[in-house]
C-alpha cells in the first residue's frame, strides 16, 4: 500500500494544478495577473532532494509527458524541462549546503526558469504575444509569489514525508 502513496500524491498534485488554474487570471489594482500553479515541479524537486533523484527523473518524465498531453498541444516541452530542471537543481545542491530554506529557494528559481523557458519556446513558435515586460509583470512575479505561498505551506510536510519514505526504503 505504501508504494502507491507517492504516485497517488503525484497524481493528486497534477490534477490540483488545473483546479487552482481556474482562479487565474486575477485583477489586482487594475492590472490583470496570471497565477500559474507549479505545484508539480515543486513536488518533483522535493522528491529529488529528499527521496531519490533517479525516481524523480522517472516521475518528471512521466508527469512531463502527461502535462504535455493534457495541458499543451506541443509534445516534449514539459517532458524535457521537468527532468532538465531536476538535473540543474541537483547540480546546485552538490555545491551548497542543503536545508529546507535553500531547497525552497532553489524550487522558486527552478519555477522561474521553467516559466522563462516556456515563454521563450512560445515566443519561438509564435504562440506568445506578450512582451518581456508584460511577461515579467503579468505572469512571472505573480506566479512566483503564488508558488512561494504554496512552498511555504508544503515544504516541511514534503520534506518530512519524503525523508521518512527514504528511511523506510533503506530499512527494507
Amino acid at each position: 500500500m505504501r508504494r502507491f502513496l507517492l504516485p497517488l500524491l503525484g497524481i493528486v498534485i497534477f490534477y490540483s494544478e488545473s483546479i487552482f488554474a481556474t482562479f487565474s487570471p486575477i485583477e489586482v489594482a487594475g492590472d490583470t495577473r496570471l497565477l500559474v500553479p507549479r505545484f508539480l515541479i515543486v513536488f518533483l524537486l522535493f522528491l529529488s532532494f529528499y527521496y531519490s533523484r533517479n525516481i524523480s527523473y522517472i516521475y518528471a518524465f512521466v508527469f512531463g509527458f502527461l502535462y504535455d498531453v493534457f495541458f499543451t498541444g506541443i509534445m516534449g516541452v514539459y517532458m524535457f524541462l521537468f527532468p532538465f530542471l531536476i538535473y540543474i537543481s541537483t547540480l546546485i545542491l552538490r555545491l551548497i549546503f542543503q536545508n529546507i530554506v535553500i531547497s525552497s529557494l532553489i524550487a522558486l528559481v527552478m519555477i522561474a526558469l521553467l516559466e522563462w523557458f516556456v515563454y521563450q519556446f512560445n515566443l519561438l513558435i509564435g504562440i506568445a504575444d506578450l512582451g518581456i515586460q508584460g511577461f515579467l509583470n503579468q505572469r512571472l512575479y505573480s506566479t512566483l509569489l503564488f508558488n512561494a505561498a504554496f512552498i511555504f505551506i508544503a515544504a516541511y510536510p514534503f520534506k518530512a514525508w519524503m525523508s521518512a519514505l527514504r528511511i523506510r526504503q533503506l530499512e527494507d
